[in-house]
């Protein structure tokens, strides 16, 4: 009888140990929030689960990358936007300089002057009623060729006046111009900047729109417009869009590519060289220069300021972003030199009217070279917010796998450590009743 006792109690001791190992899980579940904690728990589900927390930590490193990069084109961005505000108020500053210090109602053309440089260049034609002088071209570029041939070309006696591709405000200076071509020729104007916004983007009307849209478009502001019938029309679309303007061998005007290779008629400003009969214009000009100067040095700070954990990509500082862990996917982000001599904002000449257009032509120069950078920066980072956007959605996905595999149903792991308490009370009262009291002191 003791011997069947003695393995009753035995059989029942082994049960309780069995109990109470499963109660020290449960509590652990309940404790950790898996049921899954090492490789005796479960291996397969634990291996399982490490690979895949492994393969979300990687990717939140590259996430980490990714964040440093938005945060730099963001930081960068806001330097570029700041000194596009200066450049407006420089702008806004030379304009008023010009009006003040070469106000039109002063301005009279210089009839020895003028005659000086029309004996000096008789193949450049001067036209009385823009005080301008003109040339015809028989030579053939792309428009931005002829373009750069343009401001190289100096006039004969007064070589420190430039010429530029000829802006017509008028149908005078439409047949004016008509008169001197040898075959169809470009002229200054451009929507390039903007689709369906053709400004002049050359001489003393640089920047001013004269027409808005296409074949039904209007003129601005009652500006001249001598387009062809039919024209603008974008005629040969979006691959190799017609952003410049041109005049035909009739006289009148019409969009082209670009690249095409075309005659060019060059336009020397000659208000540009007529005196300024205000005796005080060196000391205002001095003021004003004084406080274009000003400008250009927040110009440099912000510059200098816009950068993010040491990166300036406005200083030519390159960026690189890592889209996955084995670096096979990545995007380069190319920085700019965006001081005032890179930005080409070098002139500070208020004393004559040619040199303070030169420096309205460079800031619309430099304005233009801000925002194509600017419009660069937001392409970059609408592609790394997506990245990262994807990036954090497969993070996600890992880490929900991981936890598929080992995270403990509370609620469950709770019920279970119930049951397991009463079966362990049962296990004691049955043992209590086929043992002496010595054997029940072993569990007190």
């Amino acid at each position: 009888m003791d011997s069947i006792l003695s393995q009753i109690q035995q059989n029942v001791l082994y049960s309780i140990k069995q109990t109470n190992a499963n109660i020290a899980r449960a509590q652990q579940a309940l404790a950790t929030g898996k049921d899954v904690n090492s490789a005796l728990d479960n291996p397969q589900n634990y291996f399982a689960s490490n690979a895949l927390n492994n393969q979300a930590g990687d990717l939140s490193r590259t996430l980490d990358g990714i964040s440093t990069s938005i945060r730099t084109i963001q930081e960068t961005n806001i330097g570029v936007e700041a000194m596009l505000k200066v450049i407006d108020q420089a702008e806004t500053l030379i304009q008023n300089g010009l009006i003040e210090l070469f106000p039109k109602t002063d301005e009279e053309p210089d009839p020895e002057a003028i005659q000086y440089i029309i004996d000096q260049n008789p193949d450049r034609p001067y036209f009385e009623q823009t005080n301008n002088f003109y040339q015809g071209t028989t030579d053939f570029a792309s428009w931005e060729d002829a373009r750069a041939r343009a401001e190289q070309a100096g006039l004969n006696g007064v070589p420190e006046i430039t010429g530029h591709l000829a802006t017509i405000t008028s149908q005078e200076e439409n047949d004016f111009v008509f008169g001197l071509l040898t075959s169809s020729s470009w002229l200054g104007g451009s929507d390039d900047a903007v689709e369906g916004e053709w400004r002049w983007v050359e001489g003393p009307e640089a920047g001013e729109q004269f027409w808005q849209g296409l074949v039904a478009g209007n003129p601005v502001d009652g500006a001249y417009t001598n387009w062809a019938p039919g024209e603008p029309n974008q005629f040969f679309g979006a691959g190799n869009p017609e952003n410049y303007a041109h005049m035909r061998a009739d006289g009148t005007w019409n969009d082209l590519p670009e690249s095409q290779n075309l005659n060019y008629i060059i336009e020397w400003g000659g208000d540009l060289f007529i005196q300024n009969p205000d005796i005080n214009v060196s000391t205002e000009a001095m003021d004003y220069r004084r406080e274009y100067l000003e400008l250009m040095g927040q110009m440099e700070g912000f510059s200098e300021d816009a950068s993010y954990r040491g990166r300036h990509l406005l200083r030519e500082d390159d960026l690189e972003t890592r889209f996955n862990v084995d670096f096979t996917s990545r995007l380069e982000t190319q920085g700019i030199d965006a001081t005032i001599e890179g930005l080409g904002l070098t002139n500070d000449n208020f004393i004559s009217k040619t040199e303070m257009t030169k420096i309205l032509t460079e800031l619309r120069q430099a304005r233009t070279e801000l925002r194509d950078y600017s419009s660069s920066l937001q392409n970059d980072l609408s592609i790394m917010t997506t990245r990262r956007d994807f990036i954090e959605q497969n993070i996600n996905t890992f880490q929900s796998g991981s936890d598929d595999l080992t995270l403990a149903d509370l609620n469950e792991a709770g019920a279970n450590i119930l049951a397991l308490q009463t079966r362990q009370q049962l296990q004691f009262e049955t043992l209590s009743l086929s043992s002496n009291s010595n054997v029940l002191d072993l569990f007190s």
